[in-house]
C-alpha cells in the first residue's frame, strides 16, 4: 500500500527508458492497485465493501501501549534514544567509507585497467 515507492522502485529498475508522462501513468496505476487492495482487504476482513480505517495499509503492527495499560507512560527511553543516535552514526560513517572506497577504485580503474 504505498504508491509513491512503488513509482520510486520502478523509476530506479527502469530508468534508462523513462519520461514524465510515465511517471505520472505509474503513479496513477499504484494508487489505484493500493485502493483495490485497501477494498479487498476491507472484505475479506469485515465481510462487506468499504474502507475500513482500522488497517491503513498492508502490514498493520496494532496499536502499541505499555505494558500496564496506560496510554500516557512512554514506550522509549534515553538510553533507547542513544542508541539510535549511535545506529545512525555508524551508519554514516559506513556509508561514507563505502563512497570514498568507490571513488578509490573508481580511480584506480581508469587508471590501470583498460587506460586509453
Amino acid at each position: 500500500g504505498a504508491p509513491v515507492r512503488g513509482v520510486r522502485v520502478s523509476l530506479e529498475e527502469g530508468s534508462s527508458f523513462w519520461n514524465q508522462a510515465l511517471t505520472w501513468k505509474t503513479l496513477f496505476c499504484s494508487m489505484c492497485s493500493a485502493f483495490v487492495l485497501q477494498i479487498l482487504q476491507s472484505i475479506v476482513d469485515t465481510g462487506g465493501i468499504g474502507i475500513s480505517s482500522k488497517y491503513a495499509g498492508l502490514i498493520n503492527f496494532g496499536k502499541f501501549t505499555c505494558s500496564d495499560g496506560e496510554d500516557s507512560c512512554l514506550l522509549w527511553g534515553l538510553t533507547d534514544l542513544l542508541v539510535f543516535i549511535v545506529m545512525g552514526a555508524v551508519g554514516g560513517l559506513l556509508g561514507a567509507a563505502f563512497n570514498q572506497l568507490n571513488l578509490v577504485l573508481t580511480k584506480f580503474r581508469f587508471k590501470y585497467v583498460n587506460p586509453r
